[in-house]
């Protein structure tokens, strides 16, 4: 039986990278040079991905909506991924794909040393693509960071945790001048690819989520997605209750749960301040990540980048795992179809089926 009416996954990478060659070959030139201190393939593989080119893996996304009945996907790139490919994907299947933009021409160009990234420039850049009209937001991560030439030593790109917030607030700017558009803020690490605190892609903002705060108070207006709602990857929960706190105190703060296990969909739902209205069903569809089962663990599996084994090299099966997370959650089968489609379908001002399909919210 399907899991609910209508299933939007809010968390999908239709893109993928062939890294193989390229990690295998870094790896050993960083071990010859590093004096036998072995060099992790995650990290060649973060380090490496920004600026490969992606290839369109839509066929087996299709594929796999069908095995799950996934009825519609909110398409993101990330790490090297190209905002055109999700737009053509989005042109020939509008039934199926909305997609968010990253400002991805812009990245490459300020890693290939073509242009000096400046936070007016990601502006701009996020600006003229939301200007076309075939994007709804801003995502997976929106580029506030700076964004440093190939070679360059990572901590050029340090930036202390106001300055970061400053330029959220610079992308917000730029969001609220789109109607309904949604601006996202990530949360967590795979536990692979290394990442730092006030440099990197994903900056203070993703280690320290109360920082949103900042950004839902001052833009109420603007919808904040936070992907993975704490748990990207790994068995911690300290990103999770700092997701729960902000979603509970803005209504205009949204949690991605589709990385959650079945019992973190408890304290979230019994929340009056969340509930199953402030939940959306997005996994990672598409990452290399792999899921860890530990029997009689807590919890029993997991999402995660192990690095003792390396990165993947096959289609994670995200959704299997998920669907049945969610649907071990003893609640209301209305309250659940607004976790696996209402909610998005009213964020993304997506087409269903029927009007009336899913029961009034306090938000809508």
């Amino acid at each position: 039986m399907k899991a609910g009416r209508f299933i939007v996954d809010t968390h999908v990478h239709a893109q993928r990278h062939a890294a193989g060659k390229t990690v295998r070959d870094s790896v050993a030139a960083a071990n010859e040079g590093n004096k036998g201190v072995k060099v992790n393939p995650w990290r060649q593989l973060g380090a490496h991905m920004p600026a490969m080119e992606t290839y369109d893996n839509s066929a087996r996304l299709l594929w796999d909506m069908g095995n799950y009945d996934i009825d519609m996907c909110v398409l993101l790139p990330a790490f090297g991924m190209s905002d055109a490919i999700n737009a053509e994907l989005v042109e020939r299947h509008p039934d199926r794909f909305v997609a968010e933009c990253g400002a991805t021409e812009y990245r490459k160009a300020c890693i290939a040393g073509e242009v000096e990234w400046s936070i007016k420039g990601a502006c701009e850049a996020l600006d003229e693509l939301l200007a076309t009209g075939t994007y709804r937001g801003v995502g997976e991560a929106a580029p506030y960071m700076p964004i440093l030439p190939n070679g360059a030593d990572p901590r050029e790109g340090m930036v202390s945790s106001d300055e970061a917030v400053r330029n959220m607030m610079a992308m917000c700017d730029v969001v609220k001048r789109y109607d309904g558009a949604v601006f996202r803020t990530h949360s967590g690490c795979g536990m692979g690819y290394e990442l730092g605190y006030h440099f990197g892609s994903l900056g203070p903002t993703n280690y320290n989520i109360l920082l949103v705060h900042d950004l839902a108070t001052a833009y109420p207006e603007v919808p904040i997605v936070i992907n993975h709602g704490g748990i990207q990857a790994h068995w911690s929960e300290i990103f999770y209750d700092q997701c729960l706190q902000v979603a509970a105190s803005h209504d205009n703060v949204y949690l991605e749960t589709g990385l959650w296990w079945s019992e973190l969909y408890d304290k979230a739902i019994a929340d009056p301040n969340i509930g199953p209205e402030k939940l959306i069903f997005g996994t990672d569809w598409g990452a290399s990540i792999g899921c860890h089962t530990q029997p009689f663990g807590k919890p029993s599996s997991y999402f995660v980048q192990d690095r003792r084994s390396g990165p993947i090299r096959h289609q994670a099966d995200y959704w299997g795992w998920a669907l049945r997370e969610l649907t071990r959650v003893r609640m209301g089968q209305d309250d659940m179809n607004l976790i696996l489609g209402g909610n998005a379908a009213r964020l993304y001002k997506l087409q269903t089926p029927f009007s009336r399909i899913f029961r009034p919210t306090y938000l809508d």
